[in-house]
């Protein structure tokens, strides 16, 4: 039986481990130069680590094995198989460099990890079809945490911000186990982001976003979201993670508007965008984490409402969204070079 100390103590747990292994990752990287050089397509003007992922992937393997044992649960045995596989491509892109296609291809295997160990969305009769919808869901949330990635503290900190909320809702419908995995998760993104924000000392790279990424989808489709209402249960998850939805989206209708690949890199993002309104790169990472922190609000509104408030919340954070869309859209961000990557 997992007690809510367990849970505190995972977290605990995580958040040191990953605190206090990034020096020693800091000065391997210095020593072996695994390091994320200047371009033009990035914001950071020195060479600085990259194997801030590492970290993360450690601690949480750390906390999570120190409350529950993934052997005994395939479920979780699906998310360390499928982590694990995106860790190594991530470290090979973050060095190497990897085409796209490749990279995708990479995260639709760690989702097949996870539907082999019997786990998919099942709102719809129709069998084929939620498994396709769950590739898409595992896929797309982890790409968009990799697209996250572009400024000092934000992929990180919103995968902290979820993994709050994800874990409350676990553990007061009574998931244990997958609230250990959120706060394991949440615990690793925090204790790295006193190293990368708001002046980064190391980054995290594609081994870090990736693997925050497929967690925190996995969790989505692991756990229970049963309410009184198909609606809000479908909801809350996409809440939870609607940023990273919404700007993927948005830089995604954007660069086909303008016929530039979806892969290219560039300096488009909303958190770009917001800096070119006049914010500093600090206050538009905060604001970020404000809208994070008020959809999860909203998450937890609508578990507990009527439909009919429920469905105003959803309307109003839909609208909300797609007005912060159409104002950043307009935001003229200039030429980007291209880059290897798909954030």
């Amino acid at each position: 039986m997992i007690l809510w100390t367990d849970v505190v103590e995972v977290f605990v747990i995580t958040a040191l481990v990953s605190y206090l292994i990034m020096p020693l990752l800091i000065k391997m990287a210095l020593v072996v130069g695994y390091l994320d050089h200047p371009k033009d397509t990035k914001i950071h003007a020195k060479p600085t680590p990259l194997l801030g992922g590492v970290g993360i992937y450690i601690a949480f393997m750390i906390g999570l094995c120190t409350a529950v044992n993934p052997l005994t649960d395939v479920r979780l045995l699906g998310v360390i198989i499928g982590s694990s596989l995106l860790l190594v491509v991530g470290l090979i892109d973050d060095r190497f460099g990897m085409i796209p296609e490749i990279k995708l291809l990479a995260q639709f295997l760690a989702a097949m990890a996870i539907i082999k160990a019997g786990v998919r969305m099942e709102f719809l009769q129709q069998y084929y079809v939620n498994m396709i919808i769950t590739y898409i869901w595992i896929v797309g949330i982890t790409n968009a945490f990799n697209l996250l990635d572009n400024m000092n503290g934000l992929s990180a900190g919103i995968g902290f911000i979820a993994s709050i909320f994800f874990g409350i809702i676990m553990w007061t419908t009574h998931q244990q186990e997958m609230a250990v995995l959120s706060f394991a998760i949440g615990g690793a993104s925090i204790g790295f982001l006193k190293h990368n924000f708001p002046r980064a000392r190391i980054f995290m790279g594609d081994s870090g976003s990736l693997v925050i990424g497929f967690v925190l989808a996995s969790i989505a489709i692991l756990g229970s979201w049963s309410s009184r209402f198909l609606t809000t249960s479908l909801a809350m998850p996409i809440l939870i993670l609607a940023y990273p939805i919404f700007d993927t989206t948005l830089v995604t209708i954007i660069r086909i508007k303008e016929g530039r690949s979806i892969f290219q890199g560039g300096k488009d993002h909303s958190s770009h965008r917001l800096a070119l309104l006049g914010l500093r790169r600090r206050n538009a990472v905060l604001m970020i984490y404000g809208i994070c922190i008020t959809l999860g609000i909203s998450a937890l509104f609508v578990q507990r409402l009527s439909l009919k408030a429920a469905m105003s919340v959803i309307a109003a954070v839909a609208l909300s969204l797609i007005a912060l869309g159409i104002r950043l859209a307009t935001v003229t961000t200039g030429r980007f070079g291209r880059k290897r990557v798909s954030g």
